[in-house]
């Protein structure tokens, strides 16, 4: 250990008190030994000497290259109170053969031989203890196997939460009798007046900004608790807490807990389990939201933060192509999609990007919001899906899987697009939810005859019937797409009539023939027709 850590400590845990110190950081303690003339110096060793012995040890040493040394005196006291330490001053500076120096008074200098080898014993021993819990930590499958392991090596109860206040995951739910934890185990979460007595705690005395174990003691809980944060790049992400039911492996618990932090971050990141966690306190809120977390927690989280949403929102989300996926261009593509929707929110999901974006009544964006959007495909996005509105912030994780569903529709139907929203699709999203080969009994068997008629004549009635559904039965505007004079219409409808016997006039008809159409054009592409 360095040798200031054991001053601190002999402080701290001993009680004892230093007349005098000049310390390098640097300098490490291994051992301690007694100060003797004969004795060659050594790398990582205390000596400690009574200030006589070090005057000896001095003559003894005139003429000689001097032996570089970390020293421990015990001063005798002078007259009126006054120690000697100015002379060993004087002689340290002016030899140069120690390296860093302590002083005490000469009665302390037995007490603090002792305690300074009880606590490089104990080092030792926590050293080695260390590594076993190393070794646990890595040899674990998975995140509960891990902190079980541990637990009973440190003989006390291990919990996980996030940044949130949200378990994560207990070593052994048996274990806890303290009844505040046990109810947060129960629901799953920490409660609103939980989280409101750990500010307190935390504005009273700030906790570490490090991964530094620090203690908790809560007027409401039976237990003083160990706790660590544990990070991800520099962003704190949960919380290692120890409840400290026995105190035997106290020192060992506070060397490790930070060590089983930085574990702990590593095996949450292999879990797709766990992937929410690793954002912004707002980030990690979204995530909740669009994947359907406890609503009572996410409630608790809103109002901690402060966090409010528009009165109608939707759920945007976008995908990048291929290259900028590869190249990790996402945030400057987040920045402009901000700039063009400033009052969004957003979360980075696997390969795309989403935003809860403020729509208006009709359930779109603004038209300036939709053009700047379009000048995004030239920069590389492939695609852009807007959701229903959604007036119920609990109701994200619906929204969120409409525009899930959308994309796979774009995929499927090869839809040309770049903004995609849900109302105009929601026909294709319902049917692709039912089986394919139950699908085509739904289609109007008038499609059939005319694709037959259509494959045995070559003519083109199907597709005519199906620009003039789509048009309304406007006979002008559909003679304009087929690229037909409007007596050629005329004729072809005639014969449509002829060969299917349909009532064009009937509201009933047109709809069954539209769904129809849609029907056919969902499982033509899938090879089903």
């Amino acid at each position: 250990m360095r040798f200031s850590q054991l001053k601190n400590r002999l402080e701290n845990d001993y009680g004892l008190v230093f007349l005098d110190a000049r310390i390098r950081e640097e300098d490490e303690i291994e051992e301690i030994a007694l100060l003797e003339a004969g004795a060659e110096a050594r790398e990582k060793v205390l000596y400690v000497a009574p200030s006589d012995t070090f005057f000896s040890w001095q003559k003894s040493r005139e003429g000689k290259l001097p032996e570089k040394r970390n020293l421990l005196l015990g001063l005798k006291k002078g007259r009126e109170d006054e120690d000697d330490f100015s002379p060993c001053r004087g002689e340290i500076q002016s030899t140069g053969n120690i390296l860093s120096y302590a002083a005490v008074s000469e009665m302390e200098i037995l007490k603090t031989l002792q305690a300074a080898n009880n606590i490089l014993h104990e080092e030792k021993r926590t050293g080695t203890e260390m590594a076993e819990l190393m070794a646990l930590t890595m040899k674990a499958n998975d995140l509960k196997e891990m902190i079980a392991s541990v637990s009973v090596k440190l003989e006390n109860p291990i919990i996980l939460i996030d940044s949130g206040f949200k378990i994560l995951d207990v070593s052994s739910a048996d274990s806890i009798d303290d009844p505040i934890w046990m109810k947060n185990l129960e629901r799953g979460y920490c409660s609103y007046e939980f989280i409101r007595e750990v500010q307190k705690l935390e504005e009273k005395g700030p906790f570490p900004s490090n991964s530094t174990a620090f203690e908790v003691i809560c007027r409401f809980s039976l237990y003083r608790k160990l706790c660590s944060k544990i990070f991800w790049k520099n962003h704190l992400v949960g919380y290692v807490i120890l409840l400290e039911k026995n105190k035997a492996k106290e020192a060992l618990a506070e060397a490790f807990l930070p060590y089983l932090g930085s574990a702990v971050c590593e095996m949450l990141q292999r879990s797709e389990k766990y992937r929410g966690i690793f954002g912004s306190q707002r980030e990690n809120l979204l995530y909740e939201l669009l994947h359907g977390g406890e609503e009572e927690l996410i409630r608790i989280h809103m109002k901690n933060s402060r966090m409010d949403f528009p009165e109608k929102v939707a759920c945007l989300v976008v995908r990048p192509n291929e290259y900028l996926n590869s190249i990790h261009a996402a945030e400057f593509l987040k920045e402009q999609i901000l700039r063009i929707l400033p009052d969004s929110s957003y979360l980075k999901e696997k390969n795309q990007m989403v935003f809860i974006v403020r729509i208006q009544k009709d359930g779109k964006l603004k038209a300036e919001e939709e053009k700047r959007l379009l000048s995004l495909f030239h920069k590389g996005v492939e695609h852009i899906g807007i959701s229903r509105p959604c007036e119920n912030i609990m109701n994200l994780k619906e929204v969120y899987r409409q525009c899930i569903k959308l994309y796979r529709i774009r995929e499927r139907l090869r839809v040309e697009d770049e903004i995609m929203y849900f109302e105009k699709y929601s026909f294709y999203v319902m049917i692709s939810e039912m089986k394919e080969r139950e699908l085509f009994q739904f289609s109007h068997p008038a499609l059939r005859t005319l694709r037959e008629h259509d494959q045995a004549h070559n003519s083109e009635l199907y597709e005519t019937l199906c620009v003039f559904t789509r048009c309304r039965g406007h006979m002008t505007k559909a003679a304009e797409i087929l690229s037909i004079h409007r007596n050629s219409l005329s004729y072809r409808i005639s014969r449509i009539l002829d060969l299917t016997g349909l009532d064009l006039q009937d509201d009933e008809e047109i709809f069954r023939l539209i769904c129809g159409f849609k029907l056919e054009q969902y499982l033509r592409v899938s090879g089903s027709v």
